[in-house]
């Protein structure tokens, strides 16, 4: 199983791709409005964009460094989509700050869902398996929300 910061590191690498490859496209565009702007027949590209493409190799090359098969996790962008975004926003705190998160409200670090605590049952499957709420390192493993002992 890939530990739960590779994963978190992960997300926000790919995040930080997205933007910096819409800089690029709109870095590109705006030399290549200034070229056409002034009949130039070379655009001439500035040094910002080849630090913002520079910076787009890096973070592509540490994500295929940190690139294992992983199993499934719940977010919007998984299969089930706003479902799995629910369940995954099960652990935030009253003001929306996922557990250990920084929470000004909350005095600092986010203490969670005060109301569902870890492995507290929350419900049960359809073969009398029980199903807890995960602990924060193991929130994105749906496995972690099936507890397959049985219930009583």
């Amino acid at each position: 199983m890939t530990d739960p910061t590779i994963t978190d590191l992960r997300r926000e690498l790919e995040k930080a791709r997205y933007a910096l490859i819409d800089a690029q496209s709109h870095l590109s565009a705006h030399a290549q409005m200034n070229a056409a702007l002034h009949c130039a027949s070379e655009v001439f590209y500035s040094p910002l964009h080849a630090k913002v493409t520079t910076a787009i190799s890096g973070i592509e090359h540490a994500l295929a460094r940190t690139d294992h098969p992983t199993p499934p996790t719940l977010d919007s962008n998984s299969g089930d989509g706003e479902w799995a975004a629910l369940v995954a926003d099960l652990d935030r705190c009253m003001h929306g700050r996922h557990e250990g998160d920084d929470c000004g409200s909350c005095g600092g670090r986010s203490r969670g869902n005060q109301i569902l605590r870890p492995n507290q049952v929350i419900g049960y499957g359809l073969r009398g398996d029980r199903i807890v709420m995960p602990d924060r390192e193991r929130k994105h493993d749906p496995a972690a929300w099936r507890d397959r002992t049985e219930a009583s």
